[in-house]
């Protein structure tokens, strides 16, 4: 997907996006627009928001430096190199311990194709070094022994020195020691008497207290086992205390791929609120490998969700509309249209509060993209600069700004999905969309003596006024090679599904843009698949029973979009944007739905015949006389409607969806601000264009 074509998405309850703040318009409390951000890169909210990884590896050129976060204690620690991973600590499957680096790569190859959550760990032990291979980040001790057996044939054999075992996150503990070095001391005369021992780093008032973690139980019985095993070996150590926040730190080797080059592996409980954050130590960015090596400004806070990993990026509010002005439009597009979508976004990021639980916004079409410094260019960052602090209110609230990509010609009605009126939408307008098209052909759709019905480019066929026996229109192929495609668009990925020479004749059923976010086709669909992807949406007692024959829009709202569709000949309700899921994913829900089976046979007798009707095959009379079955006629057959319109109809149903715009269509549409920009409004028109009856304030001044 190019920039241009993001959107932010409507989301699963269209109710709760299009609610507003106030009642009756009149001036409330001025907006406050905060300095900072926090965007959720990883985030488990259960059935509300999950986007997960079993570990985070955070990179910087200028270096890393650690502090807890929410008055845990304020002091730094200064995290060795560029490089520092996080995970949870939780229960894994311990796979093998070997003192050969070059065995545990190999057996962490094995896992790593198809487990995202291999690791390599580096210790001492009993007086050597040795490599612990384990794989999963796992909640409880019987889902990590499942995965101990799955990953038993990994090792290929090879002798470990530990027999496998589900290592936990159950551990005693020593100290505090007066400093990282002689907790790693520590660490070393308890791993060369035979114990897993971890130097760990625990909130205090003085800001972080060194201690150690021995052993990685997963019953309190091993635990007990380990304890009275460290006293007989004359150790000091105690069971922490329960729900204690810490960070163990493992030497892991996972990630850099050497055995002398490691990264510090920071593992947080999955209880206890122990939250860290990185910044750099000088200036640059965060590199989190993890979210496609993107790169950030600010810093990065790292907790535990849920029993997953939480990483939020906390960013200056004017940075982060940086990213994501530059994600959301294109970098070519005028100053005006940069500054409209600035306001959008910042009204569209505040005004929803802390929406995912510890983080304002996502980055990704939830909220909005944001991609780091990677999505930044200079006429993004200017647009932001030149609006800086500005957002919409309506009623002195900011408003949900709802935006998306191609309006299709019309803007959306609220009515169309929530039942309810906003005021500050302007419901259905007239979006100018169509420079999404601009230096694009049209495409013939055309059918080949075979019977194959596809698309060719017009600019590979001429018309030179030649008809067929029933005064139909013939189209002239003008070079060699040229190919019949199933859409009107060119697909590296999709193959052609003919190939017709110069010279060849095809029949034109007319003609269609190519294909774009404006404007596009899908299908022919079958009515198999759509049945499947319409009944995933409703419920058991509202599933369509039976084959799918018909599929009709049957109600249509205020801008033409689907309201209801009728599936064999009954209602079906859906709201909002759970038609394009419902249809494969279709682009936008300003569609019509052509029934390539779906026709009134008039017989020769003036009696009429509904299809399909299940009632047996079609006879077609060909123009050369013959007679064929419908079925066996190469899956189409060209007939002439009532009113002398040529089109191409099918023995079994199947469906083609025809539309415009990409996205909901609610609020701006992000092509129509450039079309109304290129027209010369200026921002501040261009948005109460699309956004009626609201203000543009800037920390609360109009």
């Amino acid at each position: 997907m190019t920039k241009m074509n993001r959107r932010v998405a409507l989301g699963t309850s269209a109710a709760v996006l299009l609610a507003w703040a106030g009642t009756d318009g009149q001036a409330a409390n001025a907006a406050l627009v905060p300095d900072t951000i926090r965007v959720g890169l990883f985030l488990d909210l259960g059935s509300k928001y999950q986007s997960t990884t079993p570990v985070a590896t955070l990179v910087s050129a200028g270096g890393l430096g650690l502090s807890w976060v929410g008055g845990q204690g304020n002091a730094d620690y200064p995290a060795p190199g560029g490089t520092v991973r996080f995970a949870v600590d939780a229960y894994r499957a311990m796979v093998l311990e070997t003192a050969d680096f070059s065995t545990a790569q190999t057996v962490l190859k094995k896992i790593q194709a198809s487990s995202k959550a291999g690791f390599v760990t580096k210790l001492t032990k009993k007086g050597k070094t040795v490599y612990q291979v384990s794989e999963g980040v796992y909640s409880t001790a019987t889902a990590a022994q499942s995965a101990l057996a799955k990953w038993a044939a990994a090792t290929g054999g090879q002798s470990s020195l530990t027999p496998a075992y589900v290592a936990g996150p159950l551990a005693l503990e020593a100290g505090p020691y007066a400093g990282a070095g002689e907790a790693s001391a520590a660490a070393v005369q308890l791993g060369n008497a035979g114990f897993d021992a971890f130097v760990a780093v625990k909130p205090s008032a003085e800001g972080t207290a060194y201690v150690l973690r021995i052993g990685s139980a997963s019953s309190q019985a091993e635990l007990t086992k380990i304890q009275a095993a460290v006293a007989a070996a004359g150790f000091t150590a105690k069971l922490p205390a329960t729900n204690s926040a810490y960070a163990v730190i493992r030497d892991d080797v996972t990630y850099t791929g050497s055995a002398t080059n490691s990264a510090p592996l920071y593992a947080l409980p999955a209880a206890g609120g122990a939250a860290l954050q990185a910044d750099v130590q000088s200036d640059g960015s965060i590199q989190v490998v993890e979210r496609s090596k993107n790169k950030y400004r600010g810093s990065m806070q790292i907790s535990v969700l849920n029993n997953n990993l939480a990483v939020v990026n906390v960013v200056g509010l004017e940075p982060y509309l940086y990213s994501v002005v530059g994600a959301e439009v294109g970098s070519s597009w005028p100053a005006e249209a940069q500054k409209a979508q600035a306001v959008a976004a910042r009204s569209y990021a505040l005004a929803g509060g802390v929406t995912y639980q510890i983080a304002d916004v996502v980055d990704n079409t939830y909220s909005q993209a944001y991609n780091g410094l990677g999505s930044e260019n200079a006429n993004s960052t200017a647009g932001v600069q030149a609006t800086a602090g500005e957002v919409m209110t309506y009623g002195g609230k900011i408003i949900t700004a709802m935006f998306g990509a191609s309006a299709g010609g019309m803007t959306a009605d609220p009515l169309e999905y929530a039942g309810n009126a906003i005021p500050y939408y302007a419901g259905a307008v007239k979006s100018p969309d169509d420079g999404i098209q601009k230096g694009k052909l049209d495409w013939y759709r055309v059918a080949l003596d075979s019977g194959t019905v596809g698309y060719i480019r017009s600019d590979l066929l001429a018309d030179k006024g030649q008809k067929n026996e029933a005064g139909l229109a013939m189209l002239t192929v003008t070079g060699d090679n040229v190919q019949v495609r199933p859409s009107p668009r060119v697909q590296s990925d999709v193959q052609p599904i003919a190939s017709v020479n110069a010279g060849t004749l095809v029949l034109s059923l007319g003609k269609a843009p190519e294909y774009t976010n404006n404007s596009w086709v899908e299908g022919p669909l079958t009515a198999d698949k759509l049945l499947a992807t319409i009944n995933a949406k409703l419920s058991d007692k509202n599933k369509i029973q039976g084959p799918l024959r018909t599929l009709e829009v049957s109600e249509t709202g205020a801008s033409g979009r689907a309201v209801r569709l009728k599936a064999n000949g009954t209602t079906v309700q859906l709201y909002g944007d759970s038609w394009r899921s419902a249809l494969g994913g279709v682009k936008s829900t300003l569609f019509k739905i052509d029934e390539t089976a779906r026709a009134t046979i008039v017989g020769a007798n003036g009696t009429s015949r509904e299809v399909p009707d299940g009632g047996g095959t079609l006879q077609v009379l060909g123009g050369d006389g013959t007679v064929r079955s419908l079925d066996s006629a190469g899956g189409n057959a060209i007939v002439l409607n009532g009113t002398g319109q040529v089109r191409a109809i099918t023995a079994s149903p199947q469906f083609i969806i025809t539309g415009t715009g990409y996205g909901h269509g609610l609020g701006m549409s992000q092509w129509g601000a450039l079309g109304l920009a290129n027209q010369g409004y200026d921002y501040k028109s261009i948005l109460q264009y699309y956004y009626k009856d609201i203000k543009i304030e800037k920390d609360g001044a109009s």
